[in-house]
């Protein structure tokens, strides 16, 4: 394969890596970036060799499938530039203010999961659960719950636990997790061959990391690694994640989709806007009746698994953006 497997330097080093550096954007409307990171919890030398075996052997790869960006991001680096904040903005916020952000579509999803009325609920946001729970950050991420104590709705999570509703749970252990100590591993897989196809291999890469026995005492394969599913997952990977050679970060428009975008007259400035302020409403035919009905959503979900084509077409339905 021609690549070197454990990018984890062994010693402290506060810019980032570049292995393979990052070709710049496709100029194929067909093609797809695929990020896939190795979350901190992961062994990075032994699941990073894994995933690029699986790689390897793929009959696609140097065909339909290429590996065009390997990089190691020192934890020190993601600290200095508030990476993970970035990159989780959105949740933070409904993990902070809780109750406050929760949309009017939210609100009735709630409704319809717990059968209680939001505005009598008691829910609050994460940080404030750990306070009033006397719990640490990975104490209420290991919290399991029943499948009708969670919802997830746009793009955030509320679980039922110990008679609070908490909004994103999770985050305050995503933060604590990436710290100054942990880096991680980052590569792009560009194809063509479309999120079906990556999906599988992605299975693939998990049953991979069970049979060597990398998943012990995880509950699940995505806590050990991401890749991005959609072509804004790709953008907001791309602005945390994407350096030059001088390990400086590249910035959101230097990735395929918004490069693709900005062809089509979407720059910069709205599509960072689109993804911090992710929830839209659009138009859809919910009843059949060809009768539109104005829905709330959120864009990551609304233009997942599509290609550019289909994700601008979208793109251009969005009648009007929470900004919160």
């Amino acid at each position: 394969m021609g690549v070197q497997s454990g990018t984890v330097p062994t010693k402290p080093n506060r810019s980032p890596q570049v292995l393979i550096p990052y070709p710049g954007p496709s100029t194929d409307s067909q093609t797809q970036d695929v990020f896939l990171y190795l979350r901190p919890e992961a062994n990075g030398v032994q699941v990073e060799s894994t995933i690029l075996r699986v790689v390897e052997h793929c009959p696609e790869y140097r065909h339909n499938l290429f590996l065009v960006y390997l990089a190691n991001i020192p934890g020190q680096f993601i600290v200095d530039n508030h990476l993970i904040e970035r990159y989780y903005e959105v949740q933070l916020a409904f993990a902070v203010h809780g109750k406050s952000l929760l949309t009017a579509q939210m609100r009735e999803a709630f409704a319809r999961q717990f059968g209680e009325d939001a505005e009598k609920a008691p829910i609050i946001g994460a940080f404030e659960a750990l306070r009033k729970l006397g719990l640490r950050p990975d104490e209420l991420f290991d919290v399991w719950v029943d499948e009708k104590d969670l919802l997830a709705v746009h793009g955030q999570t509320i679980k039922r636990y110990r008679g609070y509703y908490i909004v994103n749970y999770d985050i305050p252990a995503l933060l604590h997790k990436n710290n100054r100590d942990t880096d991680i591993a980052v590569m792009i897989f560009r194809t063509t061959l479309g999120w079906p196809f990556f999906t599988e291999l992605a299975v693939e890469m998990e049953a991979a990391l069970s049979s060597r026995g990398l998943l012990e005492n995880k509950r699940h394969p995505r806590r050990l690694f991401h890749y991005s599913r959609g072509p804004l997952h790709q953008a907001v990977d791309g602005w945390c994640y994407l350096c030059d050679t001088d390990g400086g970060l590249l910035g959101v428009e230097r990735t395929s989709f918004a490069a693709y975008l900005a062809q089509h007259g979407i720059g910069r400035s709205e599509l960072q806007r689109l993804i911090r302020r992710p929830i839209v409403l659009v138009p859809t035919d919910q009843n059949g009746t060809g009768e539109a009905q104005v829905v709330e959503t959120n864009v990551f979900r609304y233009t997942e698994g599509d290609r550019y084509p289909a994700a601008l077409a979208k793109l251009r339905t969005i009648l009007a953006q929470y900004i919160s």
